[in-house]
């Protein structure tokens, strides 16, 4: 299975306009399946998963409700299992973490624009630059 592969499913299991309700969250069982598919350890599957993700968001081809959800039922896996967090899945958790709420009284614009798209277009950049 490729990470394309399990984008595909990701988007059956959080279709756009799904309520956390609609939508079949991810479970250990889930990782346990992908990183046995792809021959990845969990870490590096955290990792590729968030930076597609990224790019998707980056390139207006995946939507922040969308990423956002992703990340942070990746999150809860990896807090479930008491793992360590990948550092490039931390980093783009976070950035997707900033978009979800107005960070002061400026209701203009929406925080993922102001927070969230910055910080993974430098991600992006860092990430390029290796």
């Amino acid at each position: 299975m490729t990470i394309d592969e399990l984008l595909t499913e990701l988007h059956v299991r959080y279709p756009d306009g799904a309520t956390w309700r609609e939508r079949l969250s991810l479970s250990n069982l889930d990782i346990l399946r992908w990183t046995a598919s792809t021959g990845m350890p969990r870490h590096d599957l955290y990792d590729q998963l968030a930076i597609e993700l990224a790019r998707g968001f980056n390139a207006s081809e995946l939507s922040f409700e969308f990423c956002d959800a992703v990340v942070n039922d990746i999150h809860s896996v990896i807090i479930f299992n008491d793992e360590q967090r990948p550092h490039l899945f931390w980093e783009i958790y976070l950035a997707f973490d900033s978009g979800e709420y107005y960070h002061d009284e400026n209701r203009d614009q929406h925080p993922a624009q102001v927070y969230t798209r910055p910080q993974i277009g430098r991600i992006l950049d860092a990430v390029a630059a290796r």
